[in-house]
């Protein structure tokens, strides 16, 4: 993941991230937890949880796969988690305990570099959703996250860790998916997801 940076800054980066494995469904931090350090994700998938809503459902921030970074309150100089994180699925990640990290970042001006640029690539990733939810109906945006997760192969995730990525509730998604189930686009399982008819859930990830 540091490729881009000098042979001494990789080393000092390697000795400062440290890796760690976690099951899917795993609690990295909760909401208003002391914020120790920064992740990088090389394998899986983060669910990013903000504050809950009268009724009690989880907002969702966001959804960090490989080569993200999250965990950014520890890059300002700690505080409070501002979300919680949660694996949504087998995942790896480096962690970097802040008072590690933050000698390397002063040593160093390329991996202050690396950093920003992998929250500039979060927040882009936010804008975009952001985008989708104003824009597009929660069909297309299922459409468009099974297109995107079945590019690795079977979507192995359940309905509501589906619903938690596309911001929808989870008899929503049920629904959707059982009406594509019924014409053959998809076809279910437990935790799993195959799309039949990618070209045709193209199509409904486009429709207006």
């Amino acid at each position: 993941m540091f490729q881009e940076l000098s042979l001494e800054a990789r080393r000092e980066m390697a000795r400062v991230f440290q890796p760690k494995r976690v099951l899917r469904g795993t609690p990295l931090y909760a909401l208003g937890d002391r914020a120790d350090g920064v992740y990088l994700v090389r394998e899986g998938l983060v669910w990013l949880e903000g504050p809950r809503s009268a009724e009690g459902e989880p907002a969702t921030l966001g959804v960090v796969g490989p080569g993200g970074l999250f965990g950014e309150e520890a890059l300002v100089g700690g505080g409070r988690r501002t979300s919680g994180a949660t694996a949504l699925t087998y995942a790896e990640f480096l962690f970097a305990p802040q008072e590690a990290l933050a000698p390397v970042r002063a040593r160093f001006p390329e991996v202050e570099r690396f950093l920003l640029e992998a929250l500039y690539a979060r927040l882009k990733e936010a804008e975009e959703r952001l985008w989708e939810l104003r824009h597009l109906s929660v069909s297309q945006r299922l459409a468009r996250l099974l297109l995107r997760l079945s590019q690795a192969g079977e979507v192995t995730f359940s309905h509501q860790d589906l619903a938690r990525m596309v911001g929808a509730t989870r008899e929503t998604v049920t629904k959707l998916l059982g009406e594509w189930a019924l014409s053959g686009v998809v076809d279910l399982g437990y935790r799993r997801v195959e799309v039949r008819e990618p070209q045709a859930l193209a199509r409904l990830a486009e429709a207006l």
